[in-house]
């Protein structure tokens, strides 16, 4: 795996595999809080295996990505232009695959931009994340109030131990020690982004195969809110059971990265 710096603006991007000829590259949009590192754990190294050219990004103000000390002044369109600045090296459209925040930046990307296909992992809904924090005030205040609230107050990142809940199916173990201290501080500008319910437009995201995917056990966006994301890209969720919200790094990964590679396999894309 190697290690790029982007210029202009200067960008994380990690990569594993190598171009083949007719196989489209693959882009990992991070979600909030994190960065290219999620993606590296597991996944970039298990797709490169299967001769996928893998790049995964820290949005600007995540990961090793400029841009921390201003990050309240980046919003989804400034996170969906590094994105564009990525895929501008390729001489053929990619294929996204997002995660939760790294979703809505993908569907922004798209209103702008073509590509092959997207895969979406538990996305934050086109219509915003009004409803899903509404469900989660309902069914559990205290995670509401410091994974959003208090963010939005301007506190940093919520604690390791409130992160594990919110983000994950299992119950706690060492494996989440190594990931706690690495999550960051978020945009304020990109979270009232993502509150906005008439900030994406999912008619403009052209005709192309979109697989969404979600845990059944997601406590941050719930299943319903998630199968109401794929119905308004027309096509229909799937969902695994036993799984949260970190469908990357959770036990059960490699079914998540199994599936797909099979659902790309299945597009011809192979």
């Amino acid at each position: 795996m190697s290690f790029e710096r982007a210029a202009q603006p200067k960008l994380e991007v990690l990569r594993a595999g190598k171009p083949t000829k007719g196989r489209p590259p693959l882009i990992f949009i991070h979600g909030g809080f994190a960065g290219a590192w999620c993606w590296e754990t597991c996944f970039l190294d298990w797709f490169a295996v299967r001769g996928w050219d893998c790049h995964a990004l820290s949005l600007r103000g995540h990961g090793q990505s400029e841009g921390h000390d201003d990050i309240h002044q980046f919003g989804i369109d400034d996170y969906a232009a590094d994105v564009a600045h990525v895929a501008e090296r390729f001489a053929e459209q990619p294929i996204l695959i997002g995660h939760s925040m790294g979703c809505f930046v993908a569907q922004r990307y798209l209103e702008r931009h073509p590509a092959r296909a997207a895969v979406l992992m538990a996305p934050v809904p086109s219509t915003g994340l009004a409803g899903a924090g509404m469900a989660m005030a309902a069914t559990n205040p205290a995670l509401f109030w410091d994974v959003g609230l208090a963010h939005e107050f301007g506190r940093r990142a919520p604690s390791p131990a409130v992160l594990f809940e919110a983000v994950y199916g299992h119950k706690p173990d060492n494996g989440f020690s190594r990931h706690g201290e690495r999550f960051t501080d978020e945009s304020h500008r990109a979270w009232a982004d993502m509150c906005n319910a008439a900030f994406l437009d999912t008619a403009k995201i052209p005709d192309m195969p979109i697989k969404v995917l979600g845990g059944e056990t997601d406590r941050l966006i719930p299943p319903a809110f998630i199968r109401s994301a794929a119905r308004l890209l027309g096509t229909r969720a799937e969902m695994l059971p036993g799984l949260g919200h970190a469908l990357m790094l959770e036990p059960g990964w490699e079914d998540v990265a199994t599936r797909i590679d099979g659902w790309l396999t299945e597009q011809g894309f192979r």
